[in-house]
């Protein structure tokens, strides 16, 4: 196998101008520090062996190119290092060297254009030929097995099965086959279509064939049996003409009997009935309009008192507000006046009390005047002298005393006075405190009033709450109903209309309805529409069960053959339309499985859900059949397609399963719908019901809420309530105030009472403690007077100064005394009249505010009793026009119900009358409906004759001239008029009954009838099965021309398709084999290159890896899965796997490609990034045990070291390391070159040689150097 020898490059990547990398070992690592350039060469290796730029880390063959750092000329121009500011070139050249030894050259260069230039050998060749010899050499540019980019080792591992695929078929060659594949297999596809197409088209043309055949069989059986039927008919329309006319003679005869009879009394006397009973509905409305009136007059009435009625409320209200107002203030007046009067009396006491001390003290001053005057005259001047100056020398020898007497004098003048003050304020305080007490006394009693009143304002007000709040709730309530009942009677109007838009009949409907109406009436044995016959038991199988009924349901349901067999005749005559006929007695439908019934919980016969009469229980078999009503449409296919039941399935909507599996469904379900309209004429009964119950509960909840009170008045007296409340609050906290500042006061009082009795107490003892010293110094003084004064006093005829002192001085002393105590009782007196005259004015202030409260109360009482007379004699005047209007609205309506009462009597009569007549009328339409019928048996017969063209004997008269329709009824025409028309229209012709066997007109008509319809049904329904091909014969021989022609084209398509399957099914098994090869090689060879890169010593069995195929009988087609078990780890996906472990199993991946279509080199780059120390070892000598040796020698010279990491390793592919079992792949092809991009040290130290990259920053440029390690390995 050959190998890389060295590589030549210029101006590529970061490598400027020409370098020479190489020569390259066969385990040669690339090292150096990043930046430097190692994966640059890494891509000169790619882009020489024809990779794609874009693999290159670069979007255009321009950015390979080397370009130096920009440098300014003197010129001022830029340009690179390289001294060309043109866009330059690049080339990588690769020597390689085969198995023979012989030196090869690829070199690829990118021109100054941008383009790539191929060279092999130095001649430039296509990049065909040039990826041609690269594959000579195992070399694959699209599968790139001869490389690994940096960070792709953990994609090739996490690649997803269908890429592993594609990788296998790349290797292995079979994808080389994959356009033919596809193109062989879309003509083999088309073969065989065209083969099913011609051999369907043979089928179907045999088939065609053998149907005419038996189509001309029975065609003449047709022509036979028709023949003999048309003699039967011929038979039974005589026989019918025979009974007919038979019918028609005993008619007539009945019908002149009756039509002379009181039939015209009848109707005269019908007629007079009838003009009563008008009279007496015209004096019904009269009466009904005279009582409306009234009643519209009393509403009018009932809604003025209505208005009226929360103003005279309101009124009430005010005036019971304004009454209890002036009853408190007439209360708060005479307590007012009672204060006064009281006040008034204090005033005029203290003014007595003032008189009276002043009359006390004029009194004292006569009778000081009276005492001087008896006492004679005062001491002379002279005595006066010496007595002032005996005193004067009594003072300096009693200077101290005399002091003492004159300091006591003067305190017991204050102690007097401030005795007299504190004795004075504690009377005062007293007094005042007493009103007081008075005062809160009165208060008291007025807050205990106004308390009373606020508590009944506040129960009022929450009555008045409680009623305000009750009726807005039954107005909320009303209005809620009223809504609610509004919302119900508008959907329930919207579903009417909508009932009634859908339930509009149509034309041709309203014909059906008149023709199955007209049968009923001809023929007693018309039951009726199946539709009107049968219902659904719940409306939601309405659709359902008109989808399964379809054609069946205006199908008309008559008990017998022959019946229908007239009324088609009937309609044919009438030309009313067509109608589909039920005979119950030729219907026998095949019994219902009761396996059906349990088929699934939510399918049920449409028997099951359908109310009808026993009697048609025949029709309803034959129309329903075994049908299954399913729920929904998973359960209708549950029930067809798995439970494989032989039933048809019908859902709720309208869609249909058949029994060969086909469904419809969808818009033509709208049909059905509509016809399932026919049922629900009763809930559109029950809608008119709904609309009409809920109108009159409106007109209930209307009339509710007019008899509630007008919320407005109830808010007028809520507001009065309040503003009553507020002024009976304030007057309270008014009295509540004026008691906290008469409490204030009083307290202030009692602590200033408390405070001035010690006081005048202290006073007074202050005081007696003076008069004791001054009676003492006084004593010592009278004791040393004693000698001075004798000579006087016995001059004076006084004993002593003391007796001369109590004579002359202290009439004038006392009397300054009881002068002191009157002022100070009039000053006392006056104080207290001060206070009492202000509290009088208060008193007499307040009172006049108050009587002008009361005035102004009394005043706006007036008023507003007048007011409430007023409403009051309006409101008595709108009574007494209601109840007067009331008893009118009595009579009224008791003349009304004996006007009703005439109606009834009178429509009684007239009823009476009716019914007589209508018996008549029934009776005479009996006999004019037997003579129409027979008639119409008649010209029946006849017309069929004619339109079914039966040649019928006839003795007068024609067929030909004989009319297809007669426009005759009873509706229109009287009773004579009818029988001469249908007369006009058959006598003309008359059969000949000459042919018609005697026992047939003497048997009973129904046996003989029975007996023709049997005969001519069983003919029928041969003839019906039968269904021949008028045009069997011509079409026999050209359909046998066709059928040759056929099956040539069949031939010739068969053989096409078995030489196109022949072709495909050849290179189908070419590409699964070359598919397979691979595959199969690589799926042994992995699990051993795994096991060599994991085991270790602790784990000498390694890890386990292998591949598994999704589809093994085109494993081309589908993916390729890859999984690894690391050594002691649990199976896991490779996307759960460690980096590290990622990386060893797609090395071993990678390895295992490798000895299949082993490259001569590989190319790795930083491949054991993601593995530790011991994994990167492994790596190394697994690497260095496949790497190709330069020599034998060499090889054998290394062989101890090979050994040696074969022990390290305890796994080995090389010969000398261990004994190779049978079932390994060989590897010794698989021996390549190996060319490592590494950092670790692990790695490249066991490499074979080292080539070092690294940055010359002096030209901008990376390097190379290369030492050879085997030199070193002694």
């Amino acid at each position: 196998m050959g190998r890389l020898v060295q590589l030549e490059l210029e101006n590529f990547k970061s490598y400027r101008g020409q370098q020479v990398i190489g020569p390259f070992t066969s385990f040669t690592a690339i090292v150096g520090p990043n930046g430097a350039g190692k994966s640059n060469l890494m891509d000169a290796i790619s882009f020489v062996l024809g990779v794609r730029s874009t693999h290159l880390r670069s979007s255009q063959l321009r950015d390979l190119v080397y370009r130096g750092r920009a440098v300014e000329t003197r010129a001022g121009r830029l340009l690179d290092e390289a001294g060309d500011p043109r866009a330059r070139s690049a080339w990588v050249r690769a020597v390689y060297e085969d198995d023979a030894g012989n030196a090869l050259t690829f070199q690829r260069a990118i021109t100054a254009a941008g383009e790539s230039e191929y060279r092999y050998n130095g001649r430039v060749v296509s990049l065909t030929r040039y990826n041609g010899e690269l594959e000579k050499h195992n070399i694959l540019v699209k599968a790139k097995n001869f490389l690994v980019f940096q960070g792709d080792v953990e994609a090739v591992a996490a690649q997803s099965p269908k890429d592993l695929t594609r990788l296998i078929e790349q290797i292995s060659g079979s994808a080389e086959l994959q356009a033919e594949y596809t193109e062989l297999e879309k003509r083999q596809e088309a073969a065989a279509e065209r083969s099913t197409f011609a051999y369907n088209k043979k089928r179907a043309v045999a088939t065609e064939v053998q149907s005419i055949l038996d189509q001309k069989r029975e065609l003449d059986l047709y022509e036979s049996k028709q023949n003999l039927r048309t003699k039967l008919t011929v038979q039974h329309m005589l026989f019918k003409l025979f009974v007919a006319e038979a019918r028609i003679d005993a008619v007539r005869q009945d019908i002149d009997t009756l039509h002379g009879g009181s039939l015209a009394q009848a109707s005269e006397q019908r007629g007079q009935l009838d003009a009563s009973l008008q009279i007496e509905k015209k004096s019904q409305a009269k009466a009904f309009k005279a009582v409306s009136r009234q009643e519209r007059q009393i509403k009018v009435i009932e809604q003025k008192i209505e208005t009226r009625q929360p103003t005279l409320a309101g009124l009430s209200e005010k005036v019971a507000y304004t009454e209890r107002r002036a009853q408190q203030i007439e209360e708060n007046v005479d307590s007012a006046r009672a204060d006064a009067s009281r006040q008034r009396e204090v005033v005029q006491a203290l003014e007595e009390e003032r008189t009276r001390v002043g009359a006390a003290e004029a009194r004292f001053e006569e009778q000081l005047q009276e005492a001087q005057a008896q006492r004679g005259a005062a001491p002379s001047d002279d005595a006066m002298a010496e007595f002032y100056q005996l005193s004067e020398q009594l003072r300096s020898e009693c200077v101290e005393d005399m002091h003492t007497r004159d300091v006591q004098d003067r305190q017991i003048q204050l102690l007097s006075e401030a005795a007299r003050r504190a004795s004075g304020r504690v009377d005062g305080l007293q007094g005042q405190l007493e009103g007081l007490e008075a005062s809160e006394r009165v208060y008291a009693q007025q807050r205990q009033a106004a308390e009373a009143d606020v508590a009944g304002v506040e129960r009022e007000m929450q009555q008045a709450r409680r009623d305000a709040d009750a009726a807005k709730a039954e107005h909320e309530r009303l209005v809620r109903v009223e809504i609610e009942l509004n919302e119900k009677l508008e959907g329930v109007l919207k579903d009417l209309s909508q009932a009634r838009a859908e339930q509009r009949e149509t034309a041709r409907e309203a014909r059906l309805k008149d023709m199955v109406g007209a049968l009923q009436r001809v023929f007693s044995g018309v039951h009726g529409r199946l539709a009107e016959l049968c219902s659904p038991t719940q409306h939601k199988y309405d659709v359902a069960v008109a989808t399964v009924l379809g054609r069946h349901m205006d199908a008309i349901v008559v008990d017998r053959q022959a019946t229908a067999i007239d009324c088609i005749a009937y309609i044919k005559e009438q030309r009313a339309g067509q109608a589909t006929f039920l005979p119950l007695d030729a219907l026998h439908p095949p019994p219902t499985s009761d396996s059906l019934r349990h088929a699934h919980r939510g399918a049920r016969l449409a028997t099951d859900v359908l109310q009808f009469d026993a009697a048609i229980e025949p029709a309803v078999l034959h129309a329903c059949g075994s049908a299954l009503v399913c729920d929904s449409l998973d359960i209708a296919r549950h029930v067809c397609y798995e439970r494989k039941l032989d039933a048809k399935a019908v859902t709720l909507d309208g869609s249909v399963i058949h029994r060969s599996g086909l469904i419809t469904g969808g818009a033509g379900s709208r049909g059905q719908r509509s016809k399932a309209q026919v049922w629900e004429a009763a809930a559109v009964d029950n809608l008119r019901k709904a609309r009409d119950r809920l109108a009159e509960e409106l007109q209930g909840v209307a009339r509710e809420r007019r008899r509630l009170a007008k919320e407005d008045a109830l808010a007028e007296r809520l507001a009065g309530l309040q503003t009553r409340h507020r002024v009976c609050r304030d007057a309270l906290d008014a009295l509540v105030r004026k008691l906290q500042g008469l409490a204030t006061e009083h307290r202030h009082m009692d602590s200033s009472l408390a405070e001035c009795r010690p006081a005048a107490a202290q006073a007074a003892e202050e005081l007696d403690q003076a008069k004791a010293m001054r009676a003492e110094a006084e004593e010592r003084i009278y004791a040393a007077a004693q000698p001075i004064f004798a000579d006087f006093c016995r001059r004076l005829r006084v004993p002593s100064l003391q007796a001369f002192e109590r004579q002359l001085l202290p009439a004038t002393e006392a009397a300054e005394e009881r002068r002191l105590h009157f002022r100070t009782q009039v000053s006392r007196l006056d104080s207290q009249l001060a206070f009492e005259q202000q509290q009088l004015d208060e008193a007499a202030a307040k009172l006049a505010k108050l009587e002008q409260a009361q005035q102004s109360t009394i005043t706006a009482l007036a008023s507003l009793k007048t007011d409430q007379a007023r409403e009051q004699a309006e409101m008595a005047t709108l009574v007494a026009q209601i109840e007067s209007l009331r008893s009118e609205l009595a009579m009224l309506n008791a003349k009304y119900s004996d006007a009703t009462e005439d109606v009834h009597a009178a429509r009684h009569t007239l009823e009476k009358g009716l019914k007589e007549l209508d018996a008549m009328n029934k009776e005479l339409r009996a006999r004019a409906t037997d003579m129409e019928r027979a008639q119409a048996e008649k010209a029946a017969v006849l017309r069929r004759c004619k339109i079914e063209d039966i040649p019928l004997p006839l003795l007068r008269g024609s067929l030909q001239a004989l009319p297809l329709e007669v426009s005759v009824g009873l509706s229109q025409m009287s009773i004579d008029d009818t029988q001469s028309s249908i007369m006009s229209v058959n006598d003309d012709i008359a059969p000949d009954f000459s042919t018609l066997p005697q026992d047939d007109r003497t048997d009973a008509p129904e046996a003989v009838d029975r007996k023709y319809l049997a005969e001519i049904a069983r003919l029928s329904a041969e003839i019906d099965a039968l269904n021949p091909n008028p045009h069997a014969r011509e079409r026999l021989e050209s359909a046998r021309a066709r059928l040759h022609e056929i099956e040539g084209e069949h031939s010739d398509a068969r053989q096409e398709a078995r030489e196109a399957k022949t072709a495909f099914q050849s290179l189908r098994k070419r590409r699964h084999d070359i598919f397979m090869h691979c595959y199969s090689h690589l799926a042994t060879a992995i699990d051993h290159a795994y096991k060599a890169l994991t085991q270790s010593p602790l784990f000498p069995l390694g890890g386990t890896a292998y591949l598994a195929l999704e589809d093994p009988e085109s494993p081309y087609l589908a993916g390729v899965k890859y999984h690894a078990m690391p050594p002691l780890k649990r199976f896991r996906d490779m996307d759960q796997l460690s980096g590290g472990e990622k990386t060893v199993a797609a090395l071993a991946l990678l390895f295992s490609l490798q000895t299949f279509r082993p490259a001569p080199f590989f190319v790795l780059d930083e491949v054991d990034a993601a593995l530790d120390l011991a994994n990167v070892a492994k790596l190394a000598n697994f690497l260095r045990e496949h790497a190709r040796t330069p020599n034998a020698g060499e090889d054998e010279g290394n062989n101890e070291d090979a050994v040696a990491d074969a022990e390290e390793s305890h796994y080995s592919l090389r010969p000398g390391a261990r004994a190779k079992r049978s079932d390994e792949p060989s590897t010794r092809d698989a021996a390549s070159q190996f060319i490592v991009i590494s950092l670790k040290q692990a790695l490249f130290e066991r490499a074979q040689s080292l080539v070092g990259i690294y940055r010359d920053q002096a030209h901008n440029s990376s390097r190379v150097l290369t030492l050879d390690l085997e030199q070193f390995s002694a």
